[in-house]
């Protein structure tokens, strides 16, 4: 008997999950599924009591298949932010390897749930919970082990995250026109979209991590390009002349690097200088008590000149002083290359 009610209960999660894949939400009856599941209407009812119950059971296995494909992933990694990072790349596999269960997940995901008695409803704030706590608790390690800022409170962060990461995932229909037209992939979008949330979070910034390998075994230039080019694109940054490039030089840096502090020195069209008083890389060292090695400093060189030089090809960048080297500001000079 009760090997027979799994049965058609899963059939039922099965048939609905269907529908609504096809239709969507709003026009699905209970008939339909009984229908599509091939059980009487009558038999529905010994399960669930009405739509709402029926959905939330389904938002309640999509979570539980997706809780156990996070901490699939984060079992790998030691780590607290090992372990955030991993969530979001477990997301997405779950969301390319499951495209239907996705759809449905992100059509329930708008759908209030009100009726706080029923079993199926209390199931789904449970499972949807235990995600937030997963994530709250790498994020608390990393706090622990100073890799994530220590003033944050770990369950509200994750529960944004979640929020924000998830939302990426269900675009307008001019963010999917802005994708196609700059020729974005999915799977990247959402991986840039989980790197910027990752880089408010910690401390130590993404360019960062390779100021903690040798230069050989850094990204590439085209790897790193491509990267900016992404960030560039998505967010439809100018970059004509000089101006134009400094102030999207510094809206991506503060994305890959966190907020820093600016002084405008020289502004022509041709040619920008820019101090930079506080650099959140350098501050990032110092929090963690690490030296600042000459793979830091050749490494931020080498990123900057790759960044000026991906949002226009004419123009190039360079330092002539850098706090990382003792300096007591960076200087950045972004200029039209020479004949």
């Amino acid at each position: 008997m009760q090997r027979k009610k799994k049965k058609n209960k899963k059939l039922i999660l099965d048939a609905t999950e269907k529908l609504i894949s096809a239709k969507g939400l709003v026009n699905i009856t209970m008939e339909e599924v009984a229908q599509e599941a091939d059980l009487a209407t009558g038999t529905l009812y010994l399960y669930f009591k009405n739509k709402e119950s029926l959905f939330a059971a389904i938002n309640a296995r999509f979570n539980k298949d997706m809780n156990q494909a996070i901490k699939k992933k984060m079992d790998l990694y030691e780590t607290g932010s090992e372990k955030v990072v991993a969530t979001g790349t477990a997301i997405v596999e779950f969301c390319l390897a499951n495209p239907q269960k996705w759809k449905v997940g992100t059509e329930l995901h708008q759908m209030p749930f009100e009726d706080v008695e029923d079993l199926n409803v209390q199931e789904f704030f449970h499972t949807a919970n235990d995600m937030i706590h997963m994530l709250a608790d790498a994020y608390r390690q990393g706090m622990e082990e100073g890799s994530i800022h220590a003033d944050l409170d770990p369950v509200s962060t994750a529960i944004f995250s979640r929020m924000a990461f998830i939302n990426s995932f269900t675009l307008t229909s001019e963010q999917k026109m802005l994708l196609q037209l700059n020729e974005i992939d999915r799977e990247h979008y959402l991986s840039v979209s989980w790197n910027l949330i990752n880089r408010s979070t910690h401390v130590k910034p993404s360019l960062r991590e390779e100021g903690d390998i040798p230069l050989e075994y850094h990204r590439s230039e085209e790897e790193i390009g491509r990267e900016i080019k992404t960030m560039v694109d998505s967010l439809g940054l100018p970059a004509d002349d000089a101006v134009q490039i400094r102030d999207a030089w510094k809206m991506v840096a503060q994305i890959t690097m966190g907020k820093g502090e600016y002084d405008f020195v020289e502004t022509t069209k041709s040619r920008c200088v820019v101090h930079v008083n506080f650099c959140p890389i350098t501050t990032s060292y110092e929090k963690t008590k690490r030296p600042v090695d000459n793979n830091m400093i050749e490494g931020c060189k080498r990123f900057g000149k790759i960044l000026v030089e991906t949002l226009n090809p004419k123009y190039t960048q360079r330092f002539t002083k850098q706090l990382c080297a003792g300096d007591d500001y960076c200087e950045c000079i972004i200029e039209l290359k020479e004949d």
